[in-house]
């Protein structure tokens, strides 16, 4: 019996002695190769930056890196000057053992955008990239331009992973059990395979992505992030973004609950809602066209990128149900693409409408909430009109209801461009940091005290 539990104890200490040696493994990176790397606070973040035009900033989100954006950014690099990175901890940037989280997240994207004197510029982000895009937002509102928020929690609840991949991030046992997803490939498809609503979208990326962090990388980024969006701390934080925004969720998404963008609408003044049916937490390359399509019609203010996805779709459906005898169909117009997979694609030339986008998406659009399928998603705040009030509306047919989305948005006068501060890491620590701060503007400016001053600031982010 003595000699059991001598062997139990052995077994006990070597595991925990694996566990804690492998939950302290870091990474930094030896050489740029040929990529190009940026330091912030110390770690070396990987970058890239394509296109021309007003920037717009991609962020991933947890367990995955900047390649997530590939099909987007592509799309995207014909209109935009576009950047990505890989937060620290993922990817192929540092992989130090502390400094996760929802705010130091936040505090590298504005050291990013600073080093690049982005200002105004749109910002894309998803799951805990979103957080990160929200908290950068509220606090530096002179950069961000306009915010798309993709499957982005507003609270701690709101996450949920498969076992496989909770075992991962338990405090003692979880280094060993990623150590073993890194190593085995089936492992990390296990991990992954919930995030799509069908298997066969998973990419070899995506799964490559999800072993290439580490212990602490994974375990700290899940459990400092979830307790800062906590009690929907974040979400209240996000009242005082002015910013238009946009939140993309997919209807079968199971990591994070879809009807986060509900409390992700009520935070802001200037929201609309797009629900994804068919699609889990990674409709960026689940439904990669009508994905980019609405990313481009939120950006450019133009809808007409949507009509491509109907016509693309509509034409699926013609050449399904096409006659035997091989009948001879209309041709489309010359200005919609023949496929979807030209909204997709990024070496494919399109006929582009023009760009209302100016110098990074500084112009007021109309709330819209977009009819997907059967049902609008989520309220819109501005019009205090909810779901069911719209579902219901006898006084508008799909005609009229379809002209209205598509309103072209008008550009208002060109915002000024404020200063940089000298030292790109002096962060603001005052009370007022979180208060809410006028837009420069051209005209006379209003007492701040004035304006609507009956809400009640929201508390300090901690």
């Amino acid at each position: 019996m003595s000699t059991i539990l001598i062997v139990l104890f052995v077994v006990i200490g070597v595991i925990l002695a694996a566990s804690i040696v492998l939950g302290r493994a870091s990474y930094e990176v030896e050489s740029a190769r040929d990529t190009e790397y940026l330091e912030l606070e110390g770690t070396w973040i990987r970058y890239n930056v394509i296109g021309g035009g007003p920037p717009v900033v991609l962020v991933h989100g947890w367990l995955s890196s900047s390649r997530i954006w590939e099909q987007l950014a592509g799309r995207l690099a014909q209109r935009f000057t576009v950047y990505t990175l890989d937060l620290s901890g993922f990817g192929e940037s540092d992989k130090p053992l502390t400094g996760y989280g929802v705010r130091n997240g936040s505090r590298h994207l504005y050291a990013f955008c600073a080093h690049f004197g982005l200002t105004r510029t749109n910002v894309i982000g998803h799951d805990l990239g979103g957080n990160m895009a929200v908290k950068l937002a509220a606090d530096h509102p002179d950069v961000v331009g306009r915010l798309v928020l993709v499957a982005t929690p507003a609270d701690e609840d709101q996450i949920d992973l498969p076992t496989p991949l909770w075992l991962a991030t338990l405090p003692v046992l979880g280094p060993i059990f990623y150590t073993l997803g890194r190593f085995v490939r089936p492992v990390r498809k296990l991990w992954m395979q919930p995030f799509v609503a069908d298997p066969g979208s998973l990419s070899d990326e995506v799964i490559e992505d999800a072993g290439r962090s580490t212990p602490a990388a994974v375990g700290k980024t899940l459990s400092v992030a979830r307790r800062e969006i906590s009690r929907g701390r974040l979400a209240r934080q996000a009242r005082i973004i002015k910013t238009p925004v946009l939140l993309i969720a997919g209807e079968e998404d199971q990591i994070v609950d879809p009807q986060s963008v509900g409390a992700w609408a009520r935070s802001a003044d200037q929201a609309e809602v797009c629900l994804l049916d068919e699609c889990g937490h990674l409709p960026m390359i689940e439904r990669t066209a009508e994905f980019n399509a609405q990313i481009l019609a939120f950006l450019t203010g133009d809808n007409r990128y949507l009509d491509y996805v109907e016509a693309a779709s509509e034409t699926a459906q013609e050449e399904l149900y096409a006659d035997d005898d091989g009948a001879p169909r209309e041709e489309e117009p010359e200005d919609v693409p023949s496929s979807s997979s030209q909204l997709a694609g990024t070496s494919e030339e399109t006929r582009e409408p023009a760009a209302d986008s100016g110098t990074g998406g500084s112009y007021e659009p109309p709330n819209i909430v977009r009819k997907q399928g059967d049902r609008y998603p989520a309220r819109n705040r501005k019009s205090e009109r909810s779901i069911t009030d719209l579902s219901l509306d006898d006084g508008a047919d799909d005609d009229s209801r379809r002209a209205r989305s598509r309103e072209r948005r008008e550009p208002l006068d060109e915002d000024v461009i404020p200063e940089l501060p000298q030292d790109l890491f002096d962060w603001p620590d005052a009370p007022d940091e979180f208060l809410p701060r006028e837009r420069p503007r051209t005209g006379p400016s209003e007492d701040r005290e004035g304006g609507s001053g009956d809400q009640e600031s929201p508390p300090r982010f901690q």
